[in-house]
């Protein structure tokens, strides 16, 4: 079975080809605040798509953006006396710490905007040049026209939305957004034809992703961006490029606290440092990791607990199975029950990385597993092997001892 993929674009699944190097491009965290669970919810799900296509022979190129310019930023550095820059890349550093503690693979590339500026700029200059963009007060608009060029991810005609809304400001369509913009005052700001200012939000990503990758064929992040953050990006990418984005678009659910989509703006995170500091790295992985990437994760701190009994429950088989390995032949039940696991978990991770059933797929391979009386050493070989493939996919090693954590209230913080 090949390996396929839900696209949000085409709200479809379909089989995955590349004929080279797979370029992944994610969309990384505004650092203005430390990391919380919704950021690991996002990049442990992509970190398993990453591993699974590598797994599967892909050789990946891995890139993740960090914002670090933003108004968001700003007014929180100026609200601590300290400087933007200097604040994100703090909080930058404490983001890569906290994936590693979580078995993230470092991307190949973190690329920031405030090392990018030139890029976007040249971007900017181009739209310009071609008559697809326009000063206007100091800031420069992509001319979005009737907004046709939105809706391909969203599947929602904005157009009728915003059929009698007059464009706000300078722009000239209500679609139309900056991709430059004018200084604000006591803001950070960069040199420009237009004058001095900064990057909008949206053409960020397209000038790291195309200097880092060129043409991108797995464009991730959360649902929360499809409108209007990647609809914008794909709208810079047609009238710069003349083409869609990306060739696949994937989208994880959410993190939620009490049904409602965890995040920094609303006010109701849970740092992930607190909860590192509760619970292994692994079983916090795990927990996230065995849910679909697409399905919404309750956060609940019990899910721990359990996770770690669990995997407490598969280690344990696997160290049992390993201590009764005496048998001077083969076994073919334990080889069979090795080999459908395999094919059980591939086959739910080939249909559209369902780590779920992957995952429950190991536990009952774990039950099975712990009836077994002797098995031989040729047998113990074949079962470890494969144990370690399917652990370096979710990126959990499943023959180390676990210490199951005592449950312990985490509460969320502003």
């Amino acid at each position: 079975m090949a390996l396929r993929i839900y696209n949000t674009r085409t709200r479809r699944k379909a089989a995955f080809r590349s004929a080279g190097p797979v370029r992944m491009y994610v969309c990384g965290p505004t650092v203005y605040a430390p990391s919380h669970m919704g950021h690991a919810r996002s990049y442990v799900a992509f970190d398993v798509v990453r591993r699974y296509l590598e797994f599967l022979g892909h050789p990946v190129r891995y890139v993740v953006n960090i914002t670090d310019v933003e108004d968001t930023i700003t007014n929180r550095a100026r609200e601590r006396r300290e400087r933007p820059l200097a604040m994100a890349a703090r909080y930058a550093r404490e983001f890569l710490e906290d994936m590693a503690a979580l078995g993230v693979k470092p991307a190949d590339a973190n690329p920031r905007v405030s090392e990018h500026v030139p890029d976007i700029v040249a971007v900017g200059k181009d739209l310009v040049a071609a008559g697809k963009a326009y000063v206007a007060d100091r800031s420069v608009y992509l001319d979005t026209g009737d907004g046709g060029a939105f809706g391909p991810l969203s599947h929602v005609d904005v157009r009728e939305a915003l059929a009698d809304d007059a464009p706000a400001g300078p722009r000239r369509h209500p679609l139309d957004f900056a991709i430059w913009r004018r200084p604000k005052p006591r803001g950070l700001a960069w040199g420009s034809p237009w004058g001095p200012g900064t990057p909008g939000w949206h053409i960020e990503c397209y000038a790291m992703a195309r200097k880092h990758l060129g043409e991108v064929d797995i464009h991730g992040g959360g649902r929360d961006l499809i409108y209007p953050h990647h609809e914008s990006e794909n709208a810079i990418s047609r009238a710069h490029a003349g083409a869609d984005y990306a060739k696949v678009w994937m989208h994880n659910g959410w993190l939620t606290l009490e049904t409602e989509k965890m995040s920094k703006s609303l006010g109701n995170v849970v740092p992930l440092r607190d909860v590192l500091a509760a619970y292994p790295g692994d079983v916090v992985r795990l927990c996230l990791a065995k849910v679909h990437y697409r399905e919404d994760v309750e956060y609940d701190r019990d899910c721990f607990t359990k996770t770690a009994k669990e995997l407490e429950t598969i280690r344990g088989a696997v160290a049992h199975a390993s201590g009764v390995a005496t048998a001077k032949r083969s076994n073919p039940a334990v080889r069979k029950l090795v080999d459908r696991t395999r094919a059980k978990f591939l086959a739910a991770m080939d249909n559209d990385f369902d780590t779920n059933t992957a995952f429950y797929a190991l536990l009952q391979f774990a039950e099975a597993l712990n009836g077994v009386r002797r098995i031989s050493r040729s047998d113990r070989d074949h079962m470890i092997a494969a144990v370690g493939d399917l652990g370096r996919i979710f990126g959990i090693g499943f023959d180390r001892p676990v210490r199951v954590p005592v449950s312990r209230p985490l509460r969320s913080s502003s």
